[in-house]
């Protein structure tokens, strides 16, 4: 991209500073928004279950697929600072604010001015990267040791040495304790680094030797341990299709629109791909290789790994953010297309550059970009309203039914409850709460009441439906409390009540 905009002198000077500040300041605006205001939904409430176990043994056991460091880290935090939303959220948060901080050195190095100003706002307000930075699991984590192997790799390129090879060594052997997917980035940066000096390949072989020792060793002691047979089976349908050319094809077409569409949002996912495209080919080309390799490359080896079944590739059901770490990179390949169109455009008709300026930002809807970051909507599942209304009417007779995606919350705000008075669902299509109960009891019996808490449930006529099978026929709801993605139900027996209304009502 060989055409510049330059700032009048008397702007050069304070300018890019003042919006690097505030491009950053904004970024960490976004990340702090709602830290703590929004409750652990079911993924987050059982990682800060593991987390708040009293020794590290246990908080390791039962952190299933999360990253041993990640885990660990916030064992520590836990134990010093408290188990709150914040607190346990804050890894997140610092690895969010790391990403934006450590992409604008690296973006300066691939690509033109233009570029990684966009590229750097990009990164600083995307909503998928300001959520996963206030989410309580390690996604935040997977763009900030790509982001950070990268720009070590190019400090090394542009100068090696022992010093600069030791510490990329060093984050590469310990973002792997942090970050499953950083196995897909670590042997791409390696390759740079012996392409681009090649007078280092054994001090560089031995390096990448460390890091498969790390993975090593990480994989005998935590990973071979986290493997889920339940979650290889839930992404099944998202691994590639090889039963024949068109299903293969149709499969990748499928994957690449749900990519695009994730990390650009509906608005803007048809002007994406043609912009990566364009700013691919725009850069230089020892900047576009390795901008190519350093984005192409782990995707690659994320596809082999879902070929062989050991890796989601561009999931349904919010799963591309298990590429998360292939984010930054995207976002600058689409950036350095966005500033060569409205370069190449400005010279030529400055009010047409303009209009596609606005109709670009227009397709990314900035206003609900900016409410989605301050007040995100995805996961919000609000269920301590509805856990203080319960223990407000919540009787000594009554029974509570806890729903199966919402029983981590529950344990993790409500670990004092009787536990003589809770069922917790032991999956999404629980029946028949009491087998075996009689239809009527006695007049004398107490009435008993059935309370059901749910969160990250399809809907409410799903919960009808849901409640149906559960309880039986003659079960009435009385109470129905709503939340942003949480419900609290009360129901009682249609006999009972008929009774009730016809003592209230008084002889005829």
């Amino acid at each position: 991209m060989k055409t510049e905009v330059h700032l009048p002198d008397k702007w050069g000077g304070w300018l890019p500073p003042l919006c690097l500040a505030s491009i950053v300041g904004l970024a960490v605006l976004f990340r702090l928004a709602d830290l703590g205001a929004r409750n652990l939904w079911s993924d987050e409430a059982w990682v800060a279950l593991a987390v708040l176990k009293p020794t590290v043994t246990e908080a390791l056991a039962a952190g299933q697929s999360t990253p041993p460091f990640y885990l660990l880290t916030l064992h520590v935090l836990a134990r010093v600072f408290g188990g709150s939303e914040v607190v346990l959220r804050s890894l997140s948060f610092a690895f969010g604010v790391g990403t934006v901080v450590l992409f604008w050195p690296l973006a300066r190095r691939l690509a033109p001015s233009a570029a990684a100003w966009l590229g750097l706002a990009a990164v600083g307000a995307a909503p998928v990267l300001v959520y996963f930075s206030k989410e309580l699991k390690q996604y935040s984590g997977d763009a900030f040791f790509a982001v950070l192997v990268v720009l070590l790799t190019e400090r090394f390129l542009e100068r090696p040495g022992r010093g600069r090879l030791a510490l990329l060594a060093a984050a590469g052997g310990l973002g792997l304790g942090f970050s499953h997917p950083l196995i897909f980035v670590l042997p791409v940066a390696g390759s740079v680094a012996l392409l681009q000096v090649p007078g280092w390949w054994r001090r560089l072989l031995a390096v990448m030797g460390l890091w498969a020792a790390s993975f090593l060793g990480l994989y005998l002691a935590f990973f071979r341990h986290q493997v889920n047979a339940e979650l290889v089976s839930y992404w099944s349908s998202e691994f590639p299709d090889f039963s024949g050319p068109s299903a293969f094809v149709f499969w990748l077409a499928g994957a690449l629109s749900r990519y695009f569409h994730y990390f650009f949002g509906d608005g803007a996912a048809w002007w994406a791909p043609p912009a990566l495209a364009a700013g691919l080919g725009a850069l230089r080309p020892p900047a576009r290789r390795r901008l190519l390799l350093y984005l192409g490359g782990p995707l690659m080896l994320a596809f082999i790994a879902a070929a062989l079944h050991r890796y989601p590739f561009m999931a349904r059901y919010n799963g591309s953010r298990l590429l998360l770490f292939s984010a930054p990179f995207l976002y600058l390949g689409a950036a350095a297309g966005v500033a060569l169109a409205f370069l190449r455009l400005h010279e030529w008709r400055r009010g047409a550059a303009w209009g596609l300026a606005l109709l670009l930002l227009a397709s990314l809807q900035p206003l609900g970009m900016v409410k989605e970051n301050l007040h995100p909507t995805l996961q919000r599942r609000q269920i301590t309203p509805l856990l203080a209304r319960l223990e407000r009417e919540f009787g000594p007779l009554d029974l509570l039914y806890v729903y199966h995606y919402a029983v981590y919350p529950f344990r993790y705000y409500r670990p004092d409850f009787p536990p003589e008075q809770v069922r917790f669902g032991a999956t999404v299509h629980d029946r028949n709460l009491f087998p075996g109960d009689e239809e009527e009891d006695d007049d004398d019996d107490p009435p008993v009441r059935v309370w059901l808490l749910a969160a990250h449930f399809p809907g409410g006529d799903f919960l009808d439906s849901f409640a149906a099978g559960l309880l039986g026929p003659g079960w009435v709801a009385t109470a129905r409390y709503q939340e942003p993605g949480a419900a609290l139900i009360c129901f009682e027996r249609d006999a009972r009540l008929t009774a009730r209304r016809k003592a209230a009502s008084g002889p005829p």
